[in-house]
Order: C-alpha cells, then structure tokens, then sequence
C-alpha cells in the first residue's frame, strides 16, 4: 500500500507501507492492502504503521480524515510528528508542546501590548488629546 500523509503545511510523509493502524471516532482500524475502500474522521492519537521493511513506525496526529482507497491511504490532519519509536516520539512531542506554549506566550504579550496601545489611543481621542485638525 501507499500511505502519503498530508498537513496544511505540506507532505510529511509519502512511503510504501504493509499495513497502518489508526483510531477514528468510530474506533480502532487496522488496514491491511486488501480491505475495502473506508474514510472516517480521525481522532488526536497515534497512528501506526508497517512499513515495506516491516518496520513498526508512529505518527502522532491532530484531528483528521482518512482515507483508503484501493491501495493508497491519504491522512489528513491539522498537525503531525513522525517517530521511529513511542520515547523518541513522546521526546519530539515534548519539545513541540514547549515550542508552542512559547510562541503562545510571545503572542499573548503581543496582544496585551496592542490592545493597551489601542486602550490609550481611544482615551487620546476621548479626553481630546489627539486633533489632527478635525
């Protein structure tokens, strides 16, 4: 089977693979090249797959959809981080949660800053600070 593995971002990841097994709203699915053509929405979790050298590999994926038909499986999701074990894809994971949470600081003092910015501004023109000769 061909599994190809898509983010909003751009492919991350296009290989052969033996079979994949992934958990979707409606449960546990193990694909295998032979199964009939399926689609479910995907659930945040681990995705599991086999690949041609019959290599256990992992993927931790956001909310997505998949798809197999015939034998390619397309996965969709908002985010992905790819492993070649549980512990170097928990390590991986780790960083990114600190990266983002972070970022996220950085963007909520960005925010504050121009919302006082903002705040200021209005009382300017409220208390008649500001005449741009109007």
């Amino acid at each position: 089977m061909k599994l190809y593995l898509g983010t909003p971002l751009g492919s991350i990841l296009n290989c052969e693979i033996n079979k994949i097994t992934v958990e979707c709203l409606d449960g546990y699915h193990t694909l295998l090249p032979r199964h009939v053509d399926f689609v479910s929405a995907l659930k945040p979790g681990i995705v599991i797959y086999t690949n041609d050298k019959n290599e256990e590999k992992y993927v931790a994926c956001h909310q997505g959809i998949v798809v197999k038909r015939g034998t390619a499986v397309t996965i969709t999701t908002h985010h992905a981080v790819l492993g070649n074990t549980l512990d170097e894809l928990k390590t991986v994971i780790l960083q990114e949660f600190k990266r983002d949470d972070e970022k996220r600081k950085e963007l909520n003092s960005a925010m504050a800053r121009l919302e006082l910015g903002l705040l200021r501004g209005f009382k300017q023109l409220k208390d008649g600070e500001i005449n741009d000769g109007i």
